[in-house]
């Protein structure tokens, strides 16, 4: 990563924020990507089958896919997500993600 007074190159295309963090067997690993004023970004990778368990994010959280396939429940509704798709849920809404095949995806939490 290059560091730049005004601006910061997180990744140049899906392919780097996939290799950057290789999935691993069985697991849902968040990692921090960056920290804003305001904001936080964290790639969640997650291996296929893998569950993260319905939670709550006490602020506004934006989760975009950028590989695999993710199912999103929120509000006894299920979403089907691959790459592209996005989806914006409210602070303290109950929501949980399934990953149907190993997955990349960007959750922003604004706030």
């Amino acid at each position: 990563m290059s560091f730049v007074t005004s601006h910061q190159l997180l990744a140049a295309s899906a392919a780097d924020v996939v290799a950057a963090h290789p999935v691993e067997a069985g697991r849902v690993r968040p990692h921090r990507t960056l920290d804003g004023d305001g904001f936080k970004i964290r790639t969640l990778v997650m291996d296929s089958g893998a569950v993260l368990r319905e939670h709550r994010a006490p602020v506004p959280i934006l989760v975009n896919v950028v590989s695999g396939r993710i199912l999103f429940r929120v509000a006894g509704v299920e979403y089907d997500l691959t790459a592209g798709g996005a989806i914006q849920v409210t602070a303290s809404e109950p929501h949980e993600l399934e990953a149907l095949e190993p997955s990349h995806a960007l959750l922003t939490l604004m706030g």
